[in-house]
């Protein structure tokens, strides 16, 4: 429930679906801190439990960087901390503290990463949603500013040398603050319809996902500019291409 398909099927849904401006504000708290993560974990680079030989660990396949802060943790708890920003009711106040202790202790039982990580994981998790919060302002709309600021940083992760997992992070930001602009400017499609129309915007939405993603994957090398150019694109469709298709289809 902290990996990044999970993550993206919820918003996108809730975007296309439910209520736009909440679930905007939701994917801008977490590409944030993802962000955000990856920029910390390539100037600590710490190595994790297993390779230091400490555990035998499980599900190492998750563990594509470094090790402080835990980005699953950090990404859960900006997930779920957004969430009880954005409704503030007490069951999410509930659920979304047991989600994000629950993810904490799963990373630490995986052996993929020590304590301190996913306390790291929760402290940065809160400290960069409430300032990605502040930064996105009371109305929650996506300025020219917000474009410019993750522009200038997806040049900077393009000029150095980092991990796979921030370049990709810096390139969906941009992908979705772009895509988020350009809808609230000149697209503005209505989130709420009946039931047959959002089952026709789920399957196209996520039809196309599938196919921008295949199709990248399949056709183009696997080099950091490309990498970046599909998660860029993968987000700008979610953001701004489907529901330019769904208003046009009306």
């Amino acid at each position: 429930m902290a990996e990044s398909l999970f993550i993206v099927a919820i918003l996108a849904g809730l975007y296309w679906c439910v209520d736009k401006i909440k679930s905007k504000r939701l994917a801008w708290f977490v590409l944030f801190n993802f962000v955000g993560n990856g920029m910390i974990k390539n100037l600590i680079q710490m190595p994790r439990p297993f390779d230091l030989g400490v555990v035998k660990p499980i599900r190492a396949e998750t563990a594509t960087s470094f090790s402080f802060p835990s980005g699953h943790t950090q990404t859960a708890t900006s997930f779920w901390s957004g969430a009880m920003l954005v409704l503030r009711t007490k069951g999410m106040y509930v659920m979304g503290s047991c989600i994000i202790l629950l993810t904490a202790l799963s990373r630490v039982y995986l052996g993929v990463h020590w304590p301190m990580d996913v306390l790291g994981g929760i402290f940065f998790g809160v400290i960069f949603t409430l300032l990605a919060n502040k930064l996105l302002g009371d109305k929650g709309e996506i300025r020219p500013a917000h474009v410019i600021g993750v522009s200038i940083v997806v040049l900077l992760v393009m000029i150095f040398k980092v991990d796979a997992d921030l370049y990709k992070g810096a390139a969906a930001l941009w992908g979705m603050t772009c895509g988020a602009y350009i809808e609230q400017k000149y697209i503005q499609f209505e989130a709420v319809q009946n039931w047959r129309i959002q089952l026709k915007k789920i399957l196209i939405g996520f039809g196309g996902l599938v196919l921008i993603y295949l199709i990248l994957s399949k056709v183009l090398p696997a080099v950091k500019i490309v990498k970046m150019i599909k998660y860029a694109l993968l987000l700008l469709w979610i953001t701004a291409g489907a529901p330019f298709i769904f208003k046009k289809l009306k």
